[in-house]
């Protein structure tokens, strides 16, 4: 195995490194190249950077492994890329044109010259970090369980998470989201031949047979497991549930952070659209990787993790050449978005919670920024190293969560008068309803919805609301997220402090 484990080193260090040094020859690494590529990334670049940040552990390593244990209700999956996407192609480009024309740089950013509100923009700044955080542990789960693997089981779950803690920190101190998107170019090409190649062969180097007697197999040993609930209906994966999990994710899918700040990397909004309509593309890849879950359940129908499904039965099937190609590949499915979520911890870190009305200089703000990254590696490390959670159900806890900013996010990009008071109850509330377990056990009782749905519900009503109640926000914040508010005369007086505020936003981005 010593093979395999040097293949798989060795192309996550020549990933990193060759992606870091044609980053680096464009010159001087300042905020804006940092954190959004000087919004200068054509389609191709875009296309994968969001494939890197969207197609994480999630789509690979957790896909199959909810194919391996559960069945039917991981074919959510492939459908919730294709939602996102409706989503996107609206609500994308209108984030964007702030951006460019508000030197938005992150989601905090964007609330606080929306809402003319500090406070409210720290608030959603925290939400998207803690957020942020179990989906950076989603990356280092998935870590530890291929490097348990390649060491067959010889090295502790605390040693394999530290080891992939260390990896993200050095890809990412040293990348930009440029770095990110050259590597995402790499880890996705692999990818596709991984599963291509993967997907011909299982059934010969497994001795299931071809695709067809893979799925009459799993018809035959497992009649349940194209159908809700599942192959465990004790967890109530009702119809129910699949539909509120699609809901609920597809209100989250853009609310994350670096989602929001990948798409301020663009050059335009036709870009964004081209994205939009191509990118769910990819979900087809999500086929192969069900395929292989099921051929890992018939193989090694005893794991103790279903994490290490996909990983597993490569290791157990195939010469280690080719383990280390695979075990490469999916570290590298881990790393680069991890890379892009930290990224966005850290520019949200130093732009919207320290000291953020501070005239810092531009190299203490990138100093900041690497220290939040560290933190949130570290608190992300902790959180996998005490926990025996899959990755899908650890993400769709972490969706639930940033979901709540979703409706007031959504509000101000339609709705003049949702007020910065409207989004901060509603949202807060939200994340009480899904982070108090005796609410979740409620709910429980007497539905099988996500508990997600709940929470969206309660904070709409609130968050329209506690608008209908409060002052909105000044007229020319409005036109930040309602380019055609109209400006009162009463308010016009304001438009000069919301036009300083965004000067200052302007030039922190230069």
């Amino acid at each position: 195995m010593s093979l395999a484990i040097g293949i798989g080193v060795f192309i996550v260090a020549a990933t990193a490194g060759s992606t870091v040094f044609m980053s680096r020859r464009r010159g001087r690494m300042d905020m804006k190249e940092w954190a959004v590529g000087g919004r200068s990334f054509g389609g191709m670049l875009l296309w994968f950077l969001s494939a890197g940040e969207i197609y994480t552990t999630f789509a690979l390593l957790g896909a199959a492994g909810w194919a391996y244990q559960h069945g039917a209700p991981g074919f959510y999956i492939i459908a919730n890329a294709p939602l996102g996407y409706v989503l996107g192609y609206w609500l994308l480009p209108r984030i964007w044109r702030a951006g460019r024309d508000h030197g938005v740089m992150s989601q905090g950013d964007y609330i606080l010259a929306r809402f003319d509100k500090r406070w409210l923009a720290a608030l959603v700044s925290a939400i998207g970090i803690l957020a942020l955080i179990p989906y950076v542990q989603v990356q280092l789960t998935g870590l530890a369980a291929i490097t348990r693997v390649l060491f067959a089981g010889k090295i502790d779950n605390s040693a394999a998470v530290v080891a992939g803690a260390l990896v993200l920190l050095v890809f990412t101190f040293t990348a930009g989201i440029r770095s990110s998107a050259f590597a995402s170019i790499v880890k996705d090409t692999l990818v596709i031949i991984l599963l291509v190649a993967v997907v011909a062969t299982i059934g010969i180097a497994t001795g299931l047979g071809g695709i067809g007697d893979i799925l009459n197999r799993m018809s035959a040993q497992h009649p349940a497991y194209a159908a809700l609930p599942g192959l465990r209906p004790q967890a109530h994966y009702t119809v129910w549930w699949y539909m509120s999990a699609l809901i609920m994710t597809n209100v989250g899918y853009w609310m994350w952070p670096h989602s929001f700040q990948a798409n301020l990397t663009a050059r335009s909004e036709r870009t964004i659209r081209r994205n939009a309509v191509l990118q769910p593309l990819y979900t087809l890849s999500y086929f192969f990787v069900f395929l292989i879950g099921f051929a890992a359940l018939l193989t090694l129908p005893k794991l103790k993790d279903s994490n290490e499904a996909l990983v597993a039965v490569i290791a157990h099937s195939y010469p280690a050449w080719f383990v280390g190609l695979a075990a490469g590949t999916a570290a590298l499915v881990a790393v680069v978005p991890s890379t892009v979520m930290l990224l966005t911890v850290g520019t949200t870190f130093a732009r919207n919670i320290y000291r953020p009305a501070a005239d810092l200089s531009d190299r203490h703000r990138l100093v900041t920024a690497r220290v939040g990254t560290l933190l949130a590696v570290l608190a992300a490390a902790l959180l996998a190293v005490n926990s025996n959670q899959t990755i899908i159900a650890l993400l769709l806890v972490a969706y639930s969560g940033i979901a709540q900013i979703g409706p007031g996010m959504l509000a101000s990009l339609l709705w003049r008068k949702v007020s910065a008071w409207g989004m901060a109850i509603g949202s807060i509330t939200g994340l009480l309803i899904v982070g108090i377990p005796a609410v979740k056990g409620w709910w429980a009782t007497f539905s099988s919805m996500d508990v997600g749905i709940l929470a969206l519900a309660v904070n709409t009503a609130l968050m329209i609301g506690i608008s209908v109640l409060t002052p909105a926000p000044p007229a020319a914040a409005v036109r930040v997220g309602v380019p055609d508010a109209p400006l009162n005369d009463s308010r016009r007086r304001e438009e000069g402090d919301v036009s300083e505020l965004t000067e200052t936003l302007r030039g922190r981005s230069e």
